[in-house]
């Protein structure tokens, strides 16, 4: 009796392993060549700002028709608002900051959200992101803070157009709206 129950029980072992061996599901479609270009273009400008590469971070924008602008974490109030209309300004920042700290580090979701208008030549890309700071050891910003913190969402506006330099049409960003969090939307989105 002990053996008839060992080789049912052994039968409906190997019946269920079979069974669970089927096809590994279907890798799903590969992304379309815009989506995957647009993500190397935004990979490139994270890596360029946290390894402080100016040229690498500058080569994430057009130049012509570029235009930043951030609520600086105050959605209502317009005035506290920031602008760039001219690349060398973002140059000029980024520079700033790589000289101002020694450890930058970006976190931004993934996938993002790409949106492709009709004639696939403009793209509204939507990402969220955390990004911080830290000044060189001994050192401090002012109140004696050694770091920074700023969390948001990103609006960019990528545009496929033709590189005067190579001739080859590529993607690349001429509008990023930063809408940066409070300190209390901040605490809020962590549960702090």
């Amino acid at each position: 009796m002990q053996c008839l129950f060992k080789i049912i029980f052994n039968s409906m072992f190997l019946l269920l392993l079979l069974i669970g061996c089927g096809d590994a599901p279907p890798i799903g479609e590969p992304q379309p060549e815009e989506m995957a270009a647009i993500s190397a273009v935004l990979k490139r400008w994270r890596v360029g700002y946290e390894t402080e590469d100016v040229e690498m971070y500058m080569s994430a924008f057009w130049a012509e028709g570029f235009r930043w602008i951030s609520d600086m974490g105050t959605d209502q109030d317009k005035t506290d608002d920031y602008e760039f209309t001219d690349i060398r300004q973002e140059r000029e920042s980024a520079i700033r900051v790589f000289s101002s700290y020694q450890d930058l580090e970006i976190e931004i979701s993934e996938p993002p959200e790409i949106t492709l208008d009709e004639d696939r030549t403009r793209a509204e890309v939507r990402n969220h992101y955390r990004i911080q700071g830290f000044v060189a050891d001994g050192e401090s910003l002012q109140g004696g803070y050694t770091g920074w913190y700023a969390e948001g969402d990103n609006i960019f506006t990528f545009e496929y157009r033709q590189n005067q330099e190579t001739q080859k049409k590529e993607w690349r960003i001429t509008e990023w709206i930063d809408e940066a969090f409070t300190k209390e939307e901040i605490e809020s989105a962590n549960n702090l």
